[in-house]
């Protein structure tokens, strides 16, 4: 997939760069015109050393960087070029350029505090007002020379005082070692009904080198491991039960639940197995398409909550890339009573982000028409 999609920018780029230089570039007579060819020969390089298996985890985030500096602005100010606005297409190929520092610099360290209220008129009184602080996608092998965010991320939701902390899954992008230097920190969170979490995609270790499925198999045991050792009740298919003087709801986790080529072994009718009948069920599930393609109308759950989409790490003016690829993107949704929120990522698996913020959600229960 990444692959793929190196091969057609590379493809685009070669086009818009072969037309801005023959258009704009080759009249100047500094030799530094040649660095035009730069950005698309590192990313002709890029796709070589993955075409014979070479791979190394900064390939992933030099190709974004590539993208987002060079690739995008170069297309825009080629689309300019070739409608008679070559100045025009200068100063946007230089905002863009500018936007996207700003983001690799600053959005993606830029954490937020986001306030949800879900009302249901079957929530247990004496869950009324009831805080739950949703992080997900932590992906910590980002913050590895950056490890101050993370002690930010668990200051901020301690501030939020949350009855229950939960976690929708991406702890870590491909290896277990990425969590090992955070544990005690991420030991640090608490809540008076404790941390709850489930897996995502990446937590079966599945990328990066190539592994064996032996290899596989011990590094995602290494990651459920640490999560428990931190004192996080990680659910894989299975439920627990929270009591409040003579009333409980239950919390659900599954295992990741995804279209190929993410992994699909969730098992829905096992976590929920044992749980009394009107029972208030609250649902964590990574990918927030499963809400539609089985939670959705197929069930009594009246909250799910989901994460996987980092919204592209890009929004802008509401919108992001992501709704080209998922209905349900981020934030919180309501359909025929039940709803779905999706935490757009808490970390990010590259360092950059612009308008989609990292964020904290911090949902609020209450019963149906309570403000």
């Amino acid at each position: 997939m990444i692959l793929t999609s190196l091969i057609i920018i590379c493809l685009l780029s070669l086009a818009s760069d072969i037309y801005l230089w023959y258009r704009v570039v080759r009249h100047n007579a500094s030799p530094w015109r040649y660095l035009h060819w730069l950005p698309l020969c590192i990313m002709a390089l890029l796709i070589v050393m993955m075409l014979t298996g070479t791979m190394f985890p900064w390939m992933f985030s030099l190709g974004i960087y590539l993208f987002l500096l060079a690739c995008l602005p170069s297309w825009f100010h080629a689309l300019l070029a070739l409608i008679r606005m070559p100045r025009a297409g200068l100063v946007l190929r230089l905002m863009l350029i500018g936007v996207s520092l700003y983001g690799i610099t600053y959005g993606w360290k830029h954490l937020v505090v986001v306030e949800k209220e879900v009302a249901c008129q079957t929530l247990p009184p004496s869950f009324q007002g009831f805080r739950i602080a949703h992080i997900s996608d932590l992906h910590l092998g980002t913050y590895a020379s950056h490890p101050k965010i993370v002690d930010r991320i668990v200051e901020m939701v301690s501030e939020a005082s949350p009855d229950l902390i939960v976690f929708t899954g991406d702890i870590v992008s491909t290896s277990p070692q990425e969590l090992r230097p955070f544990t005690e920190t991420l030991s640090r969170l608490h809540a008076p009904y404790g941390i709850v979490s489930i897996l995502g995609n990446h937590d079966y270790c599945t990328y990066g080198p190539r592994k064996s499925a032996a290899e596989q198999k011990a590094l995602l045991e290494e990651v459920i491991a640490m999560q428990r050792q931190m004192g996080w009740n990680l659910l894989m298919n299975e439920h627990i039960v929270l009591r409040n003087v003579t009333d409980s709801i239950a919390i659900v986790g599954v295992e990741n639940d995804g279209h190929p080529p993410f992994p699909a072994r969730a098992n829905l009718g096992k976590a929920t197995e044992g749980i009394s009948a009107g029972c208030y069920k609250i649902l964590l599930t990574h990918d927030p398409s499963h809400w539609r393609r089985a939670i959705l109308s197929h069930t009594d759950i009246p909250l799910t909550l989901s994460g996987h989409t980092h919204a592209m790490h890009l929004r802008i003016c509401g919108w992001s890339p992501s709704a080209l690829l998922f209905s349900e993107w981020g934030g919180l949704y309501k359909e025929n009573n039940q709803y779905l929120h999706v935490n757009t990522g808490t970390g990010s698996n590259i360092p950059f982000r612009l308008g989609a913020w990292p964020e904290i959600t911090i949902i609020t229960l209450t019963s149906a028409g309570v403000k």
